[in-house]
Order: C-alpha cells, then sequence, then structure tokens
C-alpha cells in the first residue's frame, strides 16, 4: 500500500510560502508530492532509500547521504522503498549576487552538459550542516533571518565543495547566462497568452526580447514554448485522474481541435494515441506495478 504525503510537515521557513527546510521521517512506500510547485526542491536523504520522478526522469534512485534537485513547475515525487530520513529544501530564487553570479558562471564554463538527473552524495560538511537544521527545526526555532542565513550557507558550501561541472549539470535545468532572466521566464511562460507579455515584463521591446530569449535559451520564444508545453502535456497524460478537458484548460487549448493540431504538430499522433504510447511505455518499465487505466475519451 502506498501513503502518500505532501510539503506540509515541520518548516523553518522564511517569509516565503512553502519555502524551507521541512524534515520527513517516513515509513517505505511513500509518497512525497511536489507536482506543479513554484519552488525549486532539493531533496536530501539522511536515511533510507527512494526513487526521484522528475518530468521524463523516472525512478532515478536516491540513497542515504545523497541528494537531487527537483526545478520548479515540473511534474516530481519522490517515493520511499525503505523507510527515510527526508530533508526537503524549497526556495523561489538565490538570495545574493555571489550565488546568482555563480550559477551564470557554470553555464559559461559548461554550456552543453548532458543532464541526466543524478543525485549527488553528501560531502562534509553537509552532514554537520543537517544536524543543526533538524535541531532548529525540533527546537521550533522558526524565523525568516535564520532560514536566510542557512539558504546562503547551505549553497556557500555547495559552491566550494563540490566541482563546477558537477554543479553545472546537477542544476542545469536553472543555469544561464541571466539567471534572473531565465527565471522571469520559468515563472511566467504558462500563464501567458502571447509573447509580447513576456516581452514587456522583461523591460524589452519585442526584437530585443527574441534576441535574448535565443541567447539563453538557444530557440525562439514560440518554439521554446511549445516544446516546453508538449513536456508537460506528456506527464499529465501520465496522471491517472487528469482528463483531456483538465489538460486543455490547463495550458490554454481552447478546443479538442485545438488540442488535436497541438498533438499532430509536436508528436504526430493524436492526443488519444499519445495517451496509450506514452501509458504502454509505462507499463514497459513496470515490471510488476498495477496496470493502468488505459480507458480515455477520444479526441
Amino acid at each position: 500500500m502506498t501513503n502518500s504525503l505532501n510539503l506540509t510537515e515541520q518548516t523553518f521557513s522564511s517569509n516565503e510560502p512553502q519555502a524551507g527546510f521541512r524534515y520527513f521521517a517516513t515509513d517505505e512506500n511513500t509518497q512525497i508530492n511536489f507536482q506543479n510547485n513554484n519552488h525549486h526542491h532539493l531533496v536530501f536523504i539522511l536515511e533510507g532509500l527512494a526513487t526521484a520522478n522528475c518530468n521524463e526522469f523516472k525512478e532515478q534512485a536516491v540513497q542515504s547521504k545523497e541528494f537531487i534537485f527537483l526545478p520548479k513547475l515540473s511534474n516530481s515525487f519522490l517515493m520511499t522503498t525503505t523507510p527515510c530520513k527526508v530533508v526537503v529544501f524549497s526556495f523561489t530564487n538565490l538570495k545574493s549576487t555571489n550565488e546568482k553570479q555563480a550559477f551564470q558562471s557554470y553555464w559559461r564554463l559548461f554550456p552543453n552538459v548532458n543532464y541526466s538527473f543524478e543525485p549527488l552524495p553528501f560531502r562534509s560538511p553537509l552532514i554537520e550542516f543537517f544536524d543543526l537544521v533538524l535541531l532548529y527545526l525540533g527546537k521550533n526555532i522558526n524565523c525568516t533571518y535564520l532560514h536566510e542565513l542557512k539558504h546562503q550557507e547551505l549553497f556557500l558550501i555547495l559552491h566550494f565543495q563540490y566541482p563546477k561541472e558537477e554543479l553545472a549539470r546537477f542544476f542545469y535545468p536553472i543555469i544561464g547566462k541571466s539567471f534572473d532572466f531565465r527565471s522571469m521566464v520559468m515563472d511566467n511562460y504558462l500563464k501567458i497568452r502571447h509573447i509580447d507579455e513576456l516581452a514587456r515584463m522583461s523591460g524589452m521591446g519585442r526584437t530585443n526580447f527574441d534576441n535574448k530569449f535565443k541567447e539563453e535559451f538557444g530557440s525562439s520564444p514560440h518554439q521554446w514554448i511549445l516544446k516546453q508545453k508538449g513536456k508537460l502535456i506528456k506527464q499529465c497524460l501520465m496522471e491517472p485522474n487528469m482528463t483531456f478537458s483538465d489538460i486543455m484548460r490547463k495550458f490554454g487549448l481552447n478546443s479538442a481541435t485545438h488540442f488535436t493540431r497541438f498533438c499532430k504538430q509536436q508528436f504526430g499522433c493524436t492526443p488519444t494515441e499519445l495517451a496509450r504510447q506514452m501509458k504502454r511505455e509505462a507499463l514497459e518499465k513496470t515490471l510488476n506495478g498495477p496496470e493502468l487505466n488505459s480507458e480515455e475519451e477520444d479526441i
């Protein structure tokens, strides 16, 4: 039997709702949910064994004294395979100019890393760091100033104790030439109806915005947004309670015809065919898992 757990445990939080450090002591077969959250998450396994799922990456093993990164707006969850002790650190933005410059330097040094959604091992002094975090949580020491200090301390440890190439690969979904520009796009591209809205948010004219966007993401805004929506739609089709109507509302697809046209352009098939394909692939990867319900309304 699978238990489900949302991010509502003890929190060492800041003035950002749902940001901060959370501690979970879980049984085996417990699912910790992060779906469509507006925060990035660093998940630290203090004890035990789990698997992490993030968009197209499935069942990545994360064991004791390892941690993994789940970017905001991803369809992500953690499934414990043994009893686990877990700390989740959630954040929306980097706190200091030095942190942002560090992330921008990772992109300049390693612009073409091979991202494979793999964990990193604990290195000293991370264990000692979390001993203190758990002490603060246990004593209900919970204030914005302390949170910000521990946030900065954590990233300082990562910056000095891990090779830059490792960090570039680990944080690949959010590194770039301009952290603020990338974050603005990632935070808003699903909310807009027209790319001109993103340009206005950036304070740029459309031509300068398009040039900046291509420099940062490697393609035009239109093509990049279509690709990102396609990835998210594929993940939504795997969710058992998500209907085609839900997906159309979520991604601003105004009709069944619009949804069908989108899927044919992006995937070469109809939504129904794509859903069946995704479920077949999932069944092939799951040797003993329960059979997925393949019934969907046809479009």
